[in-house]
C-alpha cells in the first residue's frame, strides 16, 4: 500500500511578522460579506454578500475600487428582474465570466456587465461553498454540508455535466476552501480540520497532506510560484504556505476570515469578514 505524504509544520513559523491592516472597508452597506475577488481586467474588487440570514432570494454582489470606494453596492442582486441569488458563498472570475456558488447551483454572470448568463444545478448539493474554475473551464466546487450531513466535492465539466469528484464523507471535515495549485493539484481544507489535502485533478486520489498550525480552513488562493494563501478561522489569520510547504502568518487579528482574494497588481490580501460585513486589506510579502 502506498504511503501518504503528510507534512506537519513547526508552529513557530505561523506567527512570523504578519502585516498590519492597511484599510478596512466597513459600514458601506455590505451584508454578511463572504467572498472577495480581484478583477484584474477592470482593476476592481468584486464582493459577494449573503444578504440577510435566512432562505430569501436576497444575496448580492458589490463592486469596489482599489481605493475602497463602493462603485455599486448591489451590482448583481437576487430577486430583481427574476434573478436568483440566495446565498452567494463562493465567487470565481474566469475570463469574462463570474461563477458564483449559490446553495445548490452555480450562477454564471457576465464579468463586464453583471448580466446573468446561465445556471448549473447541482442536484445532490446540501450547501455549496467555494469553487475554482480552471483555464479549461473545469470547475471544482465544495459542498460543506451541515453538522449532520457530511460535505462533498464536485467537478463540473465545461458542458455543465456535474460529477462527484470526492463522494460525500465525514472525512472531508466539512470541506470549505478549494483551489488548483500551479502544479495542477486540487487542494482543499475543511471547517473541522487543520489539514490541507492535495489531490490528483483527474482521479481525485490524495497525493499529499499538509497540517497547518491552526485550522477551520476557509478560503484558499493559489499563487503563481506554487505557494498558497490560506485563511484559518481558528487562528484568526491568513497563512502564506510556500511551494516547499513552509507556513507563516501574513495577516493576523482577523475575527472570521472567509473566502479571501489577492490583488496581484498591488500585492494586497483581501479579507472578507462575514459578521463584521467588511473587507480588510493587507499589503503583504509572499516571496
Amino acid at each position: 500500500m502506498k504511503t501518504l505524504a503528510r507534512l506537519a509544520l513547526p508552529t513557530a513559523l505561523a506567527f512570523a511578522a504578519p502585516a498590519a491592516a492597511q484599510q478596512v472597508i466597513a459600514d458601506v452597506g455590505f451584508q454578511n460579506s463572504e467572498a472577495v475577488r480581484y478583477d484584474a481586467a477592470e482593476d476592481r474588487y468584486i464582493v459577494a454578500n449573503l444578504g440577510p440570514r435566512g432562505p430569501g432570494n436576497d444575496g448580492f454582489v458589490s463592486l469596489v475600487s482599489p481605493e475602497g470606494a463602493v462603485l455599486e453596492l448591489k451590482w448583481i442582486e437576487g430577486g430583481v428582474d427574476g434573478l436568483s441569488l440566495h446565498e452567494p458563498l463562493g465567487l470565481f472570475i474566469r475570463g469574462d465570466e463570474i461563477h458564483v456558488a449559490d446553495q445548490r447551483a452555480i450562477r454564471i454572470f457576465d464579468r463586464r456587465t453583471g448580466a446573468p448568463l446561465r445556471s448549473i444545478d447541482v442536484p445532490d448539493a446540501v450547501r455549496l461553498n467555494d469553487l475554482y474554475v480552471t483555464e479549461a473551464g473545469v470547475a471544482y466546487v465544495t459542498d460543506s454540508g451541515t453538522d449532520t450531513d457530511p460535505g462533498a466535492l464536485y467537478r463540473i465539466q465545461p458542458d455543465g455535466t456535474v460529477e462527484a469528484f470526492v463522494a460525500r464523507s465525514a472525512d472531508l471535515h466539512r470541506v470549505n476552501g478549494v483551489a488548483v495549485t500551479a502544479e495542477g493539484l486540487v487542494v482543499h481544507g475543511g471547517l473541522l480540520s487543520d489539514v490541507l489535502t492535495f489531490r490528483d485533478a483527474q482521479t481525485g486520489a490524495v497525493v499529499r497532506e499538509l497540517t497547518l498550525p491552526t485550522g477551520r480552513i476557509d478560503g484558499i488562493v493559489p499563487l503563481a510560484d506554487g505557494g498558497l494563501l490560506v485563511a484559518s478561522q481558528n487562528g484568526h489569520n491568513v497563512y502564506h504556505v510556500s511551494a516547499g510547504g513552509e507556513a507563516r502568518a501574513v495577516a493576523a487579528d482577523i475575527p472570521v476570515p472567509a473566502a479571501i482574494g489577492y490583488d496581484t497588481r498591488r500585492g494586497r490580501l483581501l479579507v472578507p469578514q462575514i459578521v463584521a460585513s467588511s473587507v480588510t486589506i493587507f499589503e503583504i510579502e509572499v516571496d
